[in-house]
């Protein structure tokens, strides 16, 4: 059983937009929103806080936490950045799923312990979300 989910930012809940600004995976927000109350959800990106900062309000409910590897001096690709992460979120990593568009973060991830998905679309995410609550 999941009782965290980490998803990536970039790609994941957020894609470049038509008029060069990002936009928002409304989908997965409002699948998140109206589970808040079976799982945590956190943000893990590569993108500086700073960069995520104007978006934030758009994000934080319903996620928990917006986590910044930069700023937390992890690298995605390694496992022990999401050892770290299981640690800050006092979760074990085998109740944690991890969801990145990055297949090398999918698997350093994976190596950590945690339950990992490699996104590639947002129906089949919810769907493996939903099985795994």
């Amino acid at each position: 059983m999941i009782t965290a989910l980490v998803v990536d930012f970039s790609w994941v809940l957020a894609f470049p937009g038509s008029t060069g600004g990002l936009e928002l995976n409304h989908e997965l927000i409002d699948f998140v929103k109206s589970n808040q109350s079976k799982i945590r959800s956190y943000i893990f990106s590569a993108s500086s806080i700073v960069t995520l900062d104007k978006i934030k309000p758009q994000l934080i409910p319903p996620f928990v936490e917006i986590f910044s590897s930069k700023e937390l001096g992890l690298y995605k690709h390694q496992p022990d950045s999401y050892r770290q992460l299981a640690k800050i979120i006092d979760t074990l990593p085998n109740q944690i799923l991890f969801t990145d568009d990055k297949e090398l973060n999918v698997e350093a991830a994976k190596i950590a312990g945690l339950q990992t998905f490699l996104f590639t679309d947002t129906p089949d995410l919810i769907k493996k979300i939903t099985r795994l609550l």
